[in-house]
């Protein structure tokens, strides 16, 4: 998360080199929130493709 919110997040797909990737975790708090707020934030918000993010070696992993 950024001081602009959440601008990027991922689905992650349960492989070990993804955890702890601060896109993940962003996913994880959106998927928390109350449909009225995630629906919004998630709009404006950038998906990751987990599986072209391990293709091309992780460009879009952020240590969290």
């Amino acid at each position: 998360m950024s001081e602009n919110g959440i601008t990027h997040y991922c689905l992650g797909n349960g492989e070990m080199k993804c955890d702890g990737c601060q896109q993940e975790k962003n996913w994880q708090t959106l998927n928390q929130m109350p449909d009225a707020l995630r629906k919004p934030l998630q709009a404006q918000a950038q998906r990751i493709d987990d599986t072209d993010c391990i293709l091309a070696g992780r460009p879009w992993r952020v240590g969290a």
